[in-house]
């Protein structure tokens, strides 16, 4: 079980990406333990899609876990999805209601405060996870603004101060005994709880799925965690993957 593991803990001031820290350095790191990397500031941090993640010093969360599992896993495009969930509710004892934007985008009021990048290397026998997070915490408003969609913070919303490294345990430990429980009963366990915090449910939405744009009513999530979208001819479709846009 992953709860029983031994957590490493490696910090930086500064670095280029954690996600990509780990990767460079994987085959120093104990497989058999999960591996914390954070950083107070990322020079060339990442999101979804290549995206660039605006990572100011001292500010926010950026972190990513380590972790080795036995191959095959069926429930590998499952576990960013946990992770949000994960945060959504060590963030909920604090008071604070956020939504999830499919597949792992975190949502407070609406705007976006966090993102999942969960990357892999797979090998015959095993899956080595790179499971990494942001999420705006002290983000100054002068910052926000900068992000390429609507966006806000943790402290913009809550007015609370928050001890990072304290809330950065408290995530991965939530996750870790949410992962366990993936692991062991698939995704099923957690649809009804994923829907109920999932943005534009009943909403028209476009998807993008690297090839075409879909178009519909998002419905909700499947058992395995795809998206459920309802097209204009009346079909269903069930999406592993893609970018979804509110259509105004």
């Amino acid at each position: 079980m992953l709860q029983e593991r031994q957590i490493n803990s490696i910090h930086f001031p500064i670095i280029h990406s954690t996600n990509d820290w780990v990767k460079e350095h994987i085959s120093s790191l104990d497989p058999s333990h999960i591996t914390c990397v954070t950083a107070d500031e990322q020079t060339a941090g990442r999101g979804r899609l290549g995206r660039r993640w605006i990572s100011p010093k001292n500010n926010n969360i950026y972190a990513t876990f380590y972790f080795r599992l036995p191959a095959p896993c069926l429930v590998l495009a499952n576990i960013g999805q946990i992770l949000s969930l994960s945060c959504i509710e060590v963030l909920q004892k604090t008071g604070l209601c956020l939504q999830i934007k499919w597949p792992n985008d975190l949502l407070l009021e609406g705007k976006k405060t966090g993102g999942i990048l969960c990357e892999t290397q797979i090998h015959n026998d095993f899956i080595d996870i790179i499971l990494g997070i942001g999420l705006n915490v002290h983000m100054p408003e002068e910052i926000l603004k900068q992000i390429d969609q609507p966006a806000t913070s943790l402290q913009a919303c809550s007015g609370k101060t928050w001890d990072l490294s304290l809330l950065t345990q408290n995530l991965l430990m939530q996750f870790l005994i949410d992962c366990d429980i993936l692991l062991e009963t698939g995704f099923a366990s957690f649809q009804s709880r994923y829907e109920s915090r999932l943005a534009y449910k009943g909403t028209m939405i476009s998807l993008y799925n690297g090839t075409e744009h879909l178009q519909g009513i998002c419905q909700g999530i499947s058992a395995e965690g795809k998206l459920v979208l309802a097209l204009s001819d009346g079909s269903i479709a069930k999406l592993s993957a893609g970018e979804v846009s509110v259509l105004q």
